[in-house]
């Protein structure tokens, strides 16, 4: 552990592999949430059997497993069976431009709770890569199982809202020098570009991210702490998201009043949504490594969102979505849907959205189309 790091902010090493995973067989409403997964209607009718079943399960699929590397062996298996009900397709360009022997910081957009970094660690995997540490919000501690898991999957805690000003500094010092040791040794980093998913879909680098890199080195010159970084920009294109209704839901309510409450349990709740929700085609665009001279952070922000927007991959929706809410538009490389049953589809989804909602959810697909036809204009 580094020096003064607070451990429980930090990923699982080998050594505590056992321990937790004994911790996580005996966590009663992890044992429930898998058996109402697995066996909806006998977990209804007789849950003290089912408990047992998936005990008995995990036991027998866990008996093994005392690394990290062990655990995400186990976890890609049910990753891979994942993106077969979930996806139609997931690809991945940029990847091989890349040198296998060094650590990056994917600095990337976020769509998705859990699968932003779950895909891009499947692809590493697939292409017989390391899998990356993970930064995740202190948002999403909230139950000791949900921090268990992640932590045996090499995640970290960033912690952006204690009450304590000095030991939320503390905190994202260590954050800081924790990422920087990892890209030294070699590993790879992945990194949202802003604090929580761009749920209107506008991807913009955050200055506080990139100022809280610089937290461990302050005094070394801003270029050069970019390129020890080893910064590349990734980008995410869900051609559905799971959670465009709920995501049209807050953005209104906060247009409307400022704000929105989230309930408790929220966040862990849409990570399962986004999970196990249709996404249709996903494509990942790993970009290049930062390596220019930059006079400020708002300039680094700048290029890392040149390379996210020039990564940016459309789908029929987007055009959909764009025609939808403006109906004169053109542009060259706008394609308006003509095909009646991609329509019905895109309009089917759209009729689960509260009619208040719907511009919103509108806006939600167009704006990735909407941001690369402004950048590609004459």
């Amino acid at each position: 552990m580094m020096q003064g790091a607070s451990s429980s902010n930090l990923p699982y090493s080998d050594p505590e592999v056992s321990a937790v995973l004994a911790r996580l067989m005996a966590d009663k409403t992890l044992i429930e949430l898998i058996g109402a997964w697995t066996h909806p209607t006998m977990m209804a009718l007789l849950p003290p059997l089912v408990r047992a079943l998936v005990r008995r399960g995990l036991r027998k699929r866990l008996a093994a497993v005392d690394s990290i590397a062990g655990f995400q062996g186990v976890v890609r298996d049910y990753v891979e069976r994942l993106v077969v009900s979930t996806l139609d397709e997931l690809t991945i360009s940029g990847l091989d431009d890349l040198d296998p022997s060094q650590g990056y910081l994917f600095l990337s957009n976020h769509r998705d709770i859990a699968c932003d970094s779950m895909f891009l660690n499947l692809l590493r995997h697939r292409a017989q890569l390391k899998t990356v540490f993970i930064a995740v919000g202190d948002n999403l501690i909230q139950q000791p199982f949900a921090t268990d898991l992640m932590r045996l999957n090499k995640s970290f805690f960033i912690n952006r809202t204690g009450n304590n000003p000095r030991s939320v500094y503390k905190d994202l010092v260590m954050s800081s020098a924790f990422i920087q040791a990892r890209i030294e040794a070699g590993d790879s980093v992945w990194l949202a570009q802003s604090e929580g998913r761009a749920k209107n879909a506008i991807d913009e680098t955050d200055a506080s991210v990139l100022k809280m890199l610089q937290l461990s080195d302050r005094k070394r010159p801003l270029s050069e702490k970019i390129r020890a970084l080893n910064i590349v920009p990734l980008c995410l294109s869900y051609e559905f998201d799971p959670l465009d209704v709920e995501k049209a839901r807050e953005l209104k309510a906060i247009d409307a009043t400022g704000s929105y409450q989230k309930s408790p349990g929220e966040d862990l709740k849409n990570m399962a949504l986004g999970l196990s929700g249709y996404k249709g085609r996903v494509h990942l665009n790993v970009g290049q490594p930062l390596d220019g001279d930059y006079e400020d952070l708002s300039a680094v922000a700048a290029a890392v969102d040149r390379q996210i927007l020039a990564g940016t991959q459309l789908f029929p929706i987007n055009h959909w979505a764009v025609s939808a809410l403006k109906p004169d538009f053109s542009h060259p490389a706008h394609e308006p849907v003509a095909d009646a049953h991609k329509i019905a589809q895109f309009e089917q989804r759209l009729n689960r959205c509260a009619v208040a909602d719907r511009p919103v959810w509108l806006s939600i697909y167009a704006n990735p189309a909407l941001r690369v036809f402004n950048r590609s204009s004459p």
